[in-house]
């Protein structure tokens, strides 16, 4: 909910700031900016810091160094930071919100609302105040109000899930419960791995007594929770190495663990295209379109894997059953399926895969075998 603020703006403060050394300011403004990026930000304070001491007069950098701060949970800190800011450029919207994002998390929730509040003064079509707003009032069992501003920041800003979530929350304890779920499903069409919108749609359900819609959205929830941290690293990893393929790759297997498909589907392209032998980033990808329901393009991706690694059984098997679905060249699903379970012969359901197409295609010694093999190995741990 931080407010960042891009490079262009800080350029424009710059050109009507006198500087005794624009070019080392501007320098060491973009440090600090990849640093933040990267999330290195005691790094980044020190470059903001430096471009500080060029630029005295820039409220947008100060600004960013309390946003830095206000990472590292250093709250006094990011209070001064943003106080400069607003001494410098008193009526801009964006420090006074982030002072009350702060004040939100040490709990002094007044102090936070009137932050809040001096944001919407100054810029009263900006959603995130109001969103701010709305989690104090919620806060402080002011369900009215938090209402009023939730709803003031969805029709501002009708991607906001967290705004949509808050009024779910709402809904929720009122006792709305179908314009709860309404809520809380248009924040997951917003956001499909918003964690806390899973936990509080399951809620919702077990408020109404449907036991079942409960357990499938308390099942992904758990999944969200436990992949939260990943999530984290891995993108945080090719933040800090863009060029590693394998980042990629592995930031690709979160993304369609977690229902990202379009995410999953461009990180392992990215990957791809950094390292176009890495068979397992082909494989995943085909992976990704085969969950989705694009055999065509699962097919192209499987043999992209199996051109750069022709003994990687899994893709032989998964091309077996995408032919199998497509009901067509059934001879090329069973040469896959063969190769699979001559490559990997205790894999239970490439056994399962091959006695399957033998029985399509009527070859039942062979479907025999191949189910009494997929038996055998199934009993083993």
């Amino acid at each position: 909910m931080l407010k960042y603020l891009t490079l262009f703006i800080l350029f424009t403060a710059f050109s009507n700031t006198v500087l005794s050394n624009p070019s080392t300011a501007k320098q060491h403004y973009k440090n600090a900016a990849a640093y933040h990026t990267i999330g290195e930000f005691e790094q980044a304070i020190s470059e903001y810091k430096k471009a500080i001491a060029l630029a005295p007069n820039s409220a947008i950098i100060y600004n960013r160094l309390g946003v830095a701060y206000a990472e590292l949970k250093q709250y006094d800190a990011a209070l001064d930071a943003y106080q400069k800011a607003l001494e410098l450029s008193p009526m801009t919207a964006e420090p006074h919100y982030n002072i009350g994002i702060v004040y939100l998390k040490k709990g002094t929730l007044s102090r936070a609302a009137e932050a809040f509040q001096r944001a919407i003064a100054i810029d009263a079509e900006w959603a995130d105040p109001y969103t701010g707003l709305g989690e104090v009032h919620l806060k402080q069992g002011d369900l009215e109000g938090a209402a009023r501003a939730y709803k003031k920041a969805t029709r501002l800003n009708p991607k906001s899930a967290s705004a949509m979530l808050g009024l779910g929350k709402v809904y929720t304890k009122q006792g709305h419960l179908d314009a709860a779920i309404t809520a809380v499903k248009k924040t997951i069409e917003i956001q499909v791995d918003h964690t806390e919108a899973h936990y509080q749609l399951a809620q919702i359900y077990v408020k109404r007594g449907e036991t079942e819609k409960a357990a499938t959205a308390m099942a992904f929830f758990k999944l969200l929770r436990q992949t939260d941290p990943l999530l984290e690293k891995a993108e945080m990893w090719v933040k800090r190495h863009p060029d590693d393929a394998r980042g990629y790759n592995n930031l690709g297997i979160v993304y369609l663990a977690r229902r990202r498909f379009q995410d999953a589907v461009a990180t392992y392209k990215q990957a791809i295209s950094l390292d176009p032998d890495l068979a397992t980033a082909h494989y995943n990808l085909g992976h990704a379109y085969h969950k989705h329901g694009k055999v065509d393009l699962a097919i192209a991706a499987y043999q992209q894997a199996l051109a750069t690694d022709t003994d990687l059984a899994i893709a032989h098997n998964n091309i077996a059953v995408c032919y199998t679905e497509l009901k067509t060249d059934l001879d090329k699903a069973l040469s896959h399926a063969r190769t699979a379970v001559r490559l990997a012969p205790t894999e239970a359901n490439y056994w399962d895969t091959l006695a399957q197409i033998c029985n399509t295609l009527g070859f039942s010694d062979e479907a025999q075998h191949a189910r009494e093999k997929q038996e055998e190995y199934s009993d083993k741990p």
